[in-house]
């Protein structure tokens, strides 16, 4: 009985045969390459570690590659092949070293140097190692390692190369963290809201939008301060169920309107929608969510809305001036038939009374006909007659304010412009300067003939001062910026918005001087208006000004 340990018996003579084993295409050119013209010399004179080395290397799949010998002889096998092309192959085999490879020996010659004569061993990932192929030189990267290849007394006499080519990983790896860049620059950068969290309601991200427009910080994020349902009211909780169901169901919800509630408990209203995002390296699924602030949006619809209601208003006002003209021109000619009449001096007294408050009333009626009617023409008039009709219309709410009107006009000359928008200017500002200006304050208007000091232009310069509580700096720089009020709920934030655009389009200048602090609190608004300031968008030549009668 033969027992295990049994020494192997010697291989019968044909396996001493000292030749190149394998079928692939490397083993076939090793074997019928001429080395006796190498320093290597013929395969049957190799030593038994060179052949042996050898036999290994072209039976292995990964690729390798062998330098031998102080020439540094090449060997490499099918796995390296692809990786050289036809630039090098098959004439590396059994090349030198630093003759096949000119274009890297600077990078690599070193380390070949460090393990024939130290046997130190080398190993790099993901290194750039250009090499020449396909005609030029090419950026190639390689995971690789250089060992020293021992005889039986320990003499160094190669250096075995195990190698893989990872360009395409890497260049993969460039392209993948190049495209995470570019998204990560545009999330950041978006002035959309971005949340990424998962359906349990942790939020692992907000973006400088969504944390700006909610309050947090990044570092509360990360803490786990921010939970979806917490920034939710209780009143969209029907709203986001249906939005998860959608995200389980279909892996998107649809877009759908909801709030938030911000660091400090107010709400801002939003448009949200929702995608599913992939697990990826074990991570649960997370949802991506994008929100669209719609603040801006709804106070545009309650501006519109506001609009919408004075215009309705505006009409009627209109219809019932126009309506209350005819009687008034009746009770107007009864009571002058009646000053004709012989009747006592104090009853005429009072039939002249009668006829003074009957022509504020028509010149109210007349004021917002005007306000109605805007002319598509540009018209030549005088400032301080516009200003007037305005003033007529506020005369109740000046007496109920106890707010005195000082007026300073200085017989300036007419201005082209578009008189419906210039009137709705001058309302803006003086509702602005009454709003401001406490019970016993007092409104300074101003107009006079004036000259732009930095043009040359002439024109007329409207000033409009109150005594009120004044503009803080901040106030100053946004008051002409749309939805910008200082009036709460009874405010669009419009009035000086249109203001602006109105001023614009006449060529107008404006400076603004404000103080809150005595002496001198209150608020200067001084508009310069070139004469012609839109005679080239007028399109016709301006028509004469009506007689310029008003209070001095």
């Amino acid at each position: 009985m033969i027992s295990d340990f049994s020494p192997i018996t010697a291989p019968s003579p044909r396996y001493k045969t000292r030749q190149i084993y394998g079928d692939g295409e490397m083993a076939e050119l090793t074997r019928t390459f001429d080395w006796s013209k190498t320093p290597l010399g013929p395969i049957d004179t190799w030593p038994d570690v060179l052949l042996t080395t050898v036999n290994l290397l072209l039976a292995t799949r990964h690729p390798m590659f062998l330098w031998w010998g102080p020439e540094l002889i090449q060997f490499y096998n099918d796995g390296y092949r692809p990786s050289i092309r036809e630039d090098k192959h098959p004439k590396a085999v059994g090349q030198r070293g630093k003759e096949c490879w000119p274009e890297i020996w600077h990078l690599i010659g070193s380390q070949i140097e460090a393990v024939m004569t130290q046997g130190e061993s080398t190993w790099a990932r993901n290194a750039l190692v250009p090499i020449y192929r396909n005609g030029k030189l090419e950026d190639v990267y390689w995971t690789y390692s250089y060992s020293p290849v021992r005889d039986s007394e320990g003499n160094i006499c190669g250096t075995l190369v195990t190698c893989s080519e990872t360009t395409e990983e890497v260049l993969g790896e460039q392209r993948l963290r190049q495209s995470e860049a570019r998204f990560r620059s545009l999330i950041e950068q978006a002035n959309v809201g971005f949340v990424i969290g998962d359906l349990v309601g942790n939020l692992t991200y907000l973006n400088p939008t969504m944390l700006g427009t909610l309050g947090y910080t990044v570092e509360e994020v990360q803490a786990g301060l921010v939970r979806w349902r917490d920034l939710t009211p209780p009143e969209y909780a029907e709203v986001d169920a249906r939005a998860v169901q959608q995200l389980q169901e279909f892996g998107i919800a649809q877009p759908y309107e909801k709030a938030y509630l911000t660091k400090e408990g107010g709400k801002v209203p939003l448009l949200i929608g929702a995608a599913m995002l992939a697990a990826t390296d074990g991570h649960p699924t997370e949802v991506a969510a994008f929100a669209v602030d719609l603040s801006e949006l709804k106070r545009a619809e309650g501006a519109l809305r506001q609009s919408e209601k004075l215009a309705a208003v505006g009409r009627l006002a209109s219809s019932i001036a126009h309506e209350i003209n005819n009687p008034l021109e009746a009770v107007t000619n009864l009571l002058y038939l009646i000053d004709t009449e012989s009747i006592p001096e104090e009853v005429k007294s009072y039939v002249r009374l009668a006829q003074q408050e009957l022509a504020r009333v028509a010149n109210i009626t007349t004021q917002t006909l005007r306000f109605h009617r805007q002319s598509t023409n540009a018209r030549t008039a005088f400032l301080a007659q516009i200003i007037e009709g305005v003033l007529a219309l506020f005369h109740g709410r000046l007496v109920n304010a106890n707010i005195e009107v000082e007026r300073q006009y200085h017989d300036a000359s007419p201005v082209l412009c578009y008189e419906g928008d210039i009137r709705q200017v001058f309302t803006n500002l003086l509702s602005n300067a009454m709003d401001a200006t406490s019970s016993g304050g007092k409104i300074i208007v101003r107009e006079k003939n004036a000259t732009d000091w930095r043009t040359g232009e002439r024109g007329v310069r409207i000033t409009i001062a109150d005594t009120g509580h004044g503009m803080s700096a901040q106030t100053r720089k946004m008051i002409f910026d749309p939805f910008f009020t200082t009036k709460g709920f009874t405010g669009t934030g419009l009035g000086l918005w249109v203001s602006a655009e109105i001023l614009d389009k006449h060529h107008a200048k404006v400076s603004i001087r404000s103080r809150q602090q005595q002496p001198g609190q209150g608020t200067v608004f001084s508009i310069f208006f070139p004469v012609k300031g839109v005679l080239e968008s007028a399109g016709n030549e301006p028509t004469s000004p009506q007689p310029h009668s008003v209070e001095k």
